[in-house]
């Protein structure tokens, strides 16, 4: 029990425009889970720390895989800046060491509109609060500028763990399935049902048989046209696709090797949002680089949470040299 602890958690149970942790324990690496539903519109929704409203803030950001912009002597680091009323979902990652400033990376998906129809939209940042005499032991995020505010509901999750942490406690993560094609090949890989929980991490490793196999997502067993995805591959601008019947995490620009990881936001009564980064292994061997590729997906669903993930080679399942080998592997983590 050395991983991430919930420090601490809180939910609006009537709109403002403050989610503020409280004070936490300091830990030498927190993760931050925002989700914002909006009453009327957000905007420049920005994480302070400790109570520092000072121009103490820096970030680099691109929205939907447009060029970079940056953000220097702030009074918060803002992850979401579009002026709009859609429904967010926030991942952070910091180093939080008192003597050095605080550096983060923040990766988020917004769903654009309601319905499968409209493409989420994705924000990637980096940022840094330049103290270096204090650990972060108070997390506010902010709706600095919007003129509506958060709704009920919306919750801020502070995780953290020490670089020594002691083997005590309850790991916020907690395994839900585990399954790897052992033998044979398949175009698909299915976690079977796991216990519903508000947030998913997912990492999937999947190792092609046959030319040029797809990696696309589904949830519940649902095949109907209620998924939406925006990707770029390898920095390329971005592509979008709505109505699907799945979540395109990996197109085949190669038949090699692929990892890829995601984070998901459950709540059965909200669309579920997703946001996720991969690597392919492109060609063997040191002098091939690897490809990329970042990814947001929704699934268009407000009556279910998400208790089972499919996997599957190809849109259709019904194409004999776009198949998973033996070796491919689903792993999803929840926590409530």
């Amino acid at each position: 029990q050395t991983s991430w602890k919930e420090l601490d958690r809180v939910t609006l149970t009537s709109a403002g425009d403050t989610l503020d942790s409280g004070t936490i324990t300091a830990k030498d690496n927190m993760m931050i889970l925002t989700h914002i539903i909006p009453s009327g519109n957000t905007d420049a929704v920005v994480y302070r720390f400790n109570s520092d409203t000072g121009t103490n803030y820096a970030v680099r950001k691109s929205d939907n895989g447009g060029s970079d912009s940056t953000n220097v002597n702030e009074n918060g680091m803002n992850f979401k800046s579009t002026n709009d009323s859609h429904v967010s979902f926030s991942v952070s990652e910091f180093a939080n060491i008192a003597t050095q400033e605080k550096l983060g990376i923040n990766h988020t998906v917004t769903d654009n509109g309601g319905g499968a129809g409209n493409a989420p939209n994705r924000k990637e940042m980096v940022g840094k609060w330049a103290n270096t005499s204090n650990a972060v032991t108070n997390v506010k995020a902010v709706n600095r500028d919007g003129s509506g505010d958060f709704n009920t509901g919306s919750e801020l999750v502070v995780l953290g763990f020490d670089n020594d942490e002691a083997d005590s406690g309850t790991n916020f993560w907690q395994e839900l399935a585990d399954v790897e094609l052992s033998s044979g090949t398949s175009n698909t890989i299915d976690t079977g049902t796991f216990t519903a929980k508000k947030y998913l991490y997912l990492q999937f490793y999947s190792i092609p048989s046959g030319s040029q196999s797809y990696s696309v997502m589904r949830f519940n067993l649902d095949e109907g046209n209620n998924y939406a995805s925006r990707y770029s591959t390898n920095g390329g601008s971005d592509a979008s696709h709505g109505g699907n019947n799945y979540i395109l995490f990996y197109a085949p620009l190669n038949n090699s090797e692929r990892f890829m990881s995601a984070f998901i936001v459950n709540n059965s009564s909200k669309e579920k949002l997703v946001v996720g980064e991969g690597v392919s292994q492109n060609t063997a061997g040191a002098g091939n680089a690897p490809e990329r590729r970042e990814l947001t997906g929704k699934w268009a669903n407000t009556s279910n949470s998400i208790t089972s993930i499919q996997m599957h080679s190809d849109s259709d399942d019904d194409n004999p040299s776009r198949l998973f080998a033996a070796g491919t592997r689903v792993k999803v983590w929840g926590s409530d």
